[in-house]
């Protein structure tokens, strides 16, 4: 390569100019180790955290697929923006590190005789028109930015918390409009600069800097020189140093914190709870103080970048409730940083013996005035929140661990879930009905009991049943039609009865883990004693809890959910749906079984094998499936504000012109069945289980 082919790095910089720059390269990395160690001061505050060490590998790859990679942000429309700025500042960084890597280390390398310069020939060609094309990609970013944060700006997902409840500190001054303005500075004088040196000292060969040259033209037009560009790079140079320096006290700050946080995942089953591990000896339940969280929760607030992209298809946020779980993790946040310095000194004391007398706080109540109870009692726990964010902040837990507080610290919850707690409490079932009516849906049906077996060794799955399945007389319908489905399929299963009881998913939602160890408890000593080869029930809020939280009790088993089961039967050959179904059929997806545990293809396998169904998907389904409103116990509930989520998620299924809307929850059908009752929509939608809709297509009877 020809070695011509380059530039002098450094041209026409007097040496004073560069003293400031390596001056302030010093100042930075101050800064930022500063900065780290006050943050790290802030997180550390937090209480132990369960393992989030383990599988290291597995944590630095999924870290550089969603922080490096930009995995979970350009799903959204407007993600390429942000991939846009985030690729020409990388490749912009990248591009500088290398100039500087053959200037000052190729002297270093130099002194012994060694070659380390690369900068010139193709490669500089090369170089120069990647520089270029990132400068243009972070100003088209920063323009799209602008225009959708101040011109454009989508509600909900960007308007901002109230003021009241946020500190009026620098960071929440300054907001987004100094970075992104530091950024256009930074990439309009940098395209300046280069167009000035092209101008001030051409290069005796076609440069490839196609932007640059075309600016340099320009400003040799107006007159700039050498002068020109001495004092321009100077210029330049403070204002890339001002914006590097903006990462530490603005929100560009997620950069350096976001990784961190992916890195520090929850592995494990989605949407699952952490229990009370020690309720004889613990002194409190619940969170109530923002230091009672873990650390990984305060680390949560810190990473956040404000994008909104939790509040994108949240139930509450979409029909105008209190709950905004952009808001409460930045009100939060705030809290934390308010109340900071009170716990630190106080944890300063502490760790050095003193016997200092604990500081009161004074300031805002964090359940009460932070959060608000409307926005606690809100959440519907549908994970939609986790599945949009970008930086994996887990909200559902925080709610969670508050309600947890207001019942069990304080007996402080929505009236109507008292009824739920009490028929858990006594009947085993949150409707309070007797518990020795819980199988008189089967009585008629054939439908063995596993206690009432001679030998229940040889029985290939044991039939959950759940409480809406036994005791709500539509979904009474529902479990004659998937009992008649395997009865026809030849699969040989057993029911618990009167031995089967809720498995405790409204209480442990609501906040009332201890009500929820009791039952899980019994549960799990039922359930060991059969010792059963697979369980299968129609209700995903069972399955989520029978699979993924029964463990921490000491409850493992082979879980499956009636979509896959019956998927599983139809791709055997056992169960073979020949009746057409001549009708447009939409699948809701139930959040706990689409987005929790990622599971939607066995009911469109099973759909599929309908002859004549026509299979209507809407945007807003699989994993992007929007809640019915009956998740984290507001089953038990009313909604009290905004529009009803079960009538938003209709007016989404109907712009598929559905026909027959299936579903595969106990809960959803209820939901979906009011909706389309309160819309008088009976005479053109129906509403039915997947279960049976494939009994009619099979003939499997449901008497």
């Amino acid at each position: 390569m020809d070695r011509n082919i380059t530039r002098p790095i450094l041209w026409n910089v007097p040496i004073a100019f560069q003293v400031i720059l390596y001056a302030l390269f010093i100042g930075l990395c101050i800064l930022y180790a500063w900065s780290a160690w006050q943050w790290f001061r802030i997180v550390r505050l937090g209480q132990p955290a369960e393992d989030r060490f383990g599988d290291p590998w597995r944590r630095a790859m999924l870290m550089v697929r969603d922080a490096f990679g930009q995995g979970n942000v350009v799903r959204e429309p407007w993600g390429w923006m942000h991939y846009a700025l985030y690729v020409g500042f990388i490749g912009l960084f990248i591009g500088t590190n290398i100039v500087f890597l053959n200037s000052d280390i190729s002297e270093f390398f130099g002194l012994f005789g060694l070659g380390y310069y690369f900068y010139y020939g193709a490669f500089y060609h090369v170089f120069k028109a990647a520089m270029d094309t990132f400068f243009l990609l972070v100003i088209i970013g920063v323009l799209a930015a602008a225009i959708r944060r101040y011109i454009f700006r989508p509600a909900p997902p960007l308007v901002p918390p109230p003021h009241d409840r946020m500190l009026p500190n620098l960071e929440n001054r300054l907001g987004y409009w100094f970075p992104l303005t530091m950024l256009v500075l930074v990439v309009v004088t940098g395209l300046m600069l280069e167009g000035a040196r092209i101008n001030a000292h051409p290069p005796g060969f076609t440069e490839w800097a196609y932007v640059g040259r075309e600016v340099g033209r320009l400003e040799g037009a107006l007159g700039a020189g050498v002068l020109f560009h001495r004092w321009l790079w100077m210029i330049h140079v403070l204002l890339v140093y001002t914006l590097l320096a903006s990462f530490a006290f603005t929100k560009l700050r997620h950069i350096f914190i976001a990784p961190v946080n992916l890195f520090f995942r929850n592995l494990g089953p989605r949407g699952r709870l952490t229990p009370i591990k020690d309720f004889e000896n613990a002194e409190a339940f619940g969170v109530s103080k923002v230091e009672q969280y873990n650390w990984k929760q305060l680390l949560d607030m810190a990473s956040c970048l404000e994008c909104g992209r939790c509040t994108l298809n949240c139930p509450t946020v979409n029909t105008g409730k209190a709950l905004n779980p952009k808001h409460l993790v930045l009100t939060q946040r705030d809290h934390l940083l308010g109340k900071s310095p009170m716990l630190l000194d106080a944890q300063a004391s502490a760790e050095s013996g003193k016997s200092a007398e604990a500081s009161e706080w004074k300031g805002p109540d964090m359940i009460t005035q932070v959060a608000t109870e409307p926005a606690i009692w809100g959440c519907t726990t549908c994970g939609w929140c986790e599945e949009g964010c970008p930086v994996g902040i887990e909200h559902i837990q925080r709610i969670v661990d508050m309600r947890r507080h207001l019942v069990l610290m304080e007996s402080k919850f929505p009236q109507q879930a008292q009824s739920a707690f009490r028929g858990i409490e006594v009947q085993g079932n949150p409707w309070g009905m007797a518990q020795e009516k819980r199988a008189d849906w089967a009585k008629n049906a054939d439908v063995p009991i596993i206690g009432e077996l001679d030998d229940a060794s040889d029985l290939d799955v044991l039939y959950w049943v759940g409480c809406a399945g036994s005791y709500d007389e539509r979904n009474q319908k529902v479990s004659r039609a998937f009992s008649g489905l395997m009865k026809q399929a030849g699969v040989r299963f057993a029911i618990l009865g009167v031995e089967e009881m809720c498995t405790g998913d409204p209480a442990r939602r609501l906040g009332n883990e201890y009500l929820y160890a009791t039952v899980a408890a019994q549960n799990i000593e039922t359930l060991n004693r059969y010792k059963p080869k697979r369980i299968v029930t129609q209700c995903p809020h069972c399955f989520h809890n029978l699979k993924n939280e029964y463990p921490d009790f000491g409850g493992n088993y082979e879980v499956v959910h009636e979509a896959e089961f019956i998927a599983e039967l139809i791709r055997a050959g056992r169960l073979k749906p020949e009746r057409e179904l001549r009708a447009r059929v939409t699948y809701h997806d139930p959040c706990y079984m689409a987005r929790h545990n990622r599971k939607w293809n066995g009911a469109r396998t099973a759909l599929r094998a309908i002859p004549g169904a026509q299979i209507e998907d809407v945007h807003n389904c699989k994993e992007r499936t929007f809640c019915c409103g009956a998740g984290g116990g507001c089953f038990w509930k009313e909604e009290h504000e905004g529009t009803r989520i079960n009538q938003k998620r209709l007016d989404q299924l109907v712009e598929a012109n559905p026909e027959t809307l299936t579903v595969g929850c106990p809960f959803c059908m209820t939901q979906m069945e009011d909706a389309v009752k309160s819309c008088a929509l009976e005479e053109s939608i129906r509403v039915r289980d997947l279960a049976e809709v494939v009994a009619e297509s099979t003939g499997a009877t449901s008497k």
